[in-house]
């Protein structure tokens, strides 16, 4: 009896994180729109990713929809793992001439930050996560 209680309490807890993740989402919180940016996915897949999560949340949260919510739940964290290798191998197999500079304006600008040819010189490089 202890053992079925503790495995609805785990359930309830697991269908409230969904739903919560899933609120964040749909509403745009500035964290996830970072993440969601950053793997280059877009608002619709953050609104399907989000629409999701609340959908296996309310199925977590009932006894009978436990399974379907898990399936679900699980299906959600396979393409959000299955998106974040693919970038990382992606941005390890770049070829390491491709590095990306910044530079300290985007306007042009006279003096000694100039070489002969009007570019602008680069002042920095990017770090290797800087996004």
């Amino acid at each position: 009896m202890s053992k079925t209680i503790a495995i609805y309490g785990v359930q309830v807890l697991l269908g409230i994180v969904a739903l919560a993740s899933g609120y964040a989402k749909l509403t745009g919180m500035d964290i996830m729109v970072h993440h969601f940016e950053a793997l280059g996915l877009g608002t619709g897949f953050r609104m399907i990713a989000g629409s999701a999560e609340i959908l296996a949340g309310l199925c977590l949260l009932l006894p009978r929809g436990g399974v379907v919510g898990a399936v679900l739940l699980s299906a959600v964290m396979v393409g959000a793992l299955g998106v974040t290798i693919g970038q990382v191998a992606s941005a390890v197999a770049a070829p390491a001439y491709a590095q990306q500079y910044t530079i300290s304006s985007s306007q042009p600008v006279s003096g000694p930050c100039m070489r002969d040819t009007g570019r602008p010189v680069v002042v920095q490089r990017r770090g290797e996560w800087d996004i």
